[in-house]
């Protein structure tokens, strides 16, 4: 089955940290109503599903408008094409001639899998690429964070999202449970005081980016 309460979240993020475990990930404290909320964000990859990444400036989103018009919180997202709905495989964003795809797989950068001689030589550079994007947008006083992923609860209540990477194209062993089109996540940072856009996608190398329209491996 897909993932659960696809949603988007924007609001004004406050600090971030680095949080391990079974998988490590950056964690964005982020202020909107109905918060204080959490922002899990993947740094590191693991065995088996070694993480791809991109950091796009000057990027336009798929539906601009929309977003602006977006109430800051948590807001669930229909998983259909014409919305806010993010699909890495599927979304187009606007550009001078025909739309073009929002992102590919050969614009993704290979993150070092930990404890590899690649890892020795740039162990942080994810980590360090959100933390540079975090800072910057804490710095513009109207900037915000619109994370894209599945919103969890904790003891009842909506705190957070997760899932912010490629939902789809997962082995059938491997998290096949979770694909699903439509309902990818990335981080989408607006500074308004320098007009600009940057986007954050994350996958894994285990995913494939031909999906059928259940979000499974073709």
């Amino acid at each position: 089955m897909p993932i659960t309460n696809y949603s988007v979240l924007a609001g004004t993020p406050t600090s971030g940290k680095v949080v391990t475990g079974t998988s490590t990930h950056y964690q964005i404290t982020m202020q909107a109503p109905g918060g204080p909320f959490t922002v899990a964000v993947n740094i590191e990859s693991v065995d088996g599903s070694e993480v791809l990444y991109a950091i796009m400036e000057n990027f336009t989103p798929p539906d601009e408008a929309g977003l602006l018009a977006l109430a800051m919180g948590m807001t669930a997202l229909n998983s259909v094409p014409g919305g806010l709905a993010l699909d890495f495989v599927r979304s187009t964003v606007p550009s001078s001639g025909d739309p073009r795809p929002m992102v590919l797989l050969a614009q993704m950068t290979l993150l070092p899998k930990a404890g590899t001689a690649a890892h020795r030589f740039e162990p942080n550079a994810l980590q360090n690429a959100v933390t540079t994007l975090l800072n910057e947008t804490i710095a513009d006083k109207a900037g915000v964070i619109y994370a894209f992923g599945s919103a969890y609860a904790d003891s009842g209540r909506v705190d957070g999202i997760h899932d912010i990477h490629m939902n789809q194209g997962n082995p059938v062993g491997n998290h096949g449970g979770d694909n699903g089109i439509w309902q990818d996540g990335a981080l989408f940072i607006h500074l308004p005081a320098r007009g600009t856009w940057t986007a954050v996608f994350i996958a894994f190398q285990t995913e494939s980016w031909n999906t059928d329209p259940n979000g499974n491996p073709e």
